[in-house]
């Protein structure tokens, strides 16, 4: 009985606008931090996809400056690759 007096009270002295000015500050404060955060993703973004596109065209260059070299490794894997597989189906 205790309990049910105390929560009454609670209840009466609960300020229904008080509530909803919090809960709109608060809704304030979180579309700020989600804008403040899709700010900084998209920046991160940016910069990844510009760093993975200098990457590959570098290794493109790469590869056109090395090409005998290039050739020499790419059939040298696939070799290798011919191998491991051809040798994993005949255990079979």
């Amino acid at each position: 009985m205790v309990k049910e007096l105390k929560s009454g009270r609670f209840l009466k002295e609960l300020d229904s606008e008080g509530l909803y000015d919090q809960l709109d500050t608060i809704g304030g404060y979180v579309k700020q931090l989600m804008k403040a955060f899709g700010k900084t993703a998209d920046r991160q973004w940016g910069r990844s996809r510009d760093l993975a596109i200098d990457t590959a065209h570098d290794a493109e260059g790469t590869i056109r400056d090395n090409l005998a070299a290039s050739l020499i490794i790419a059939v040298g894997l696939g070799v290798a690759v011919g191998y491991m597989i051809g040798g994993s189906s005949e255990s079979e």
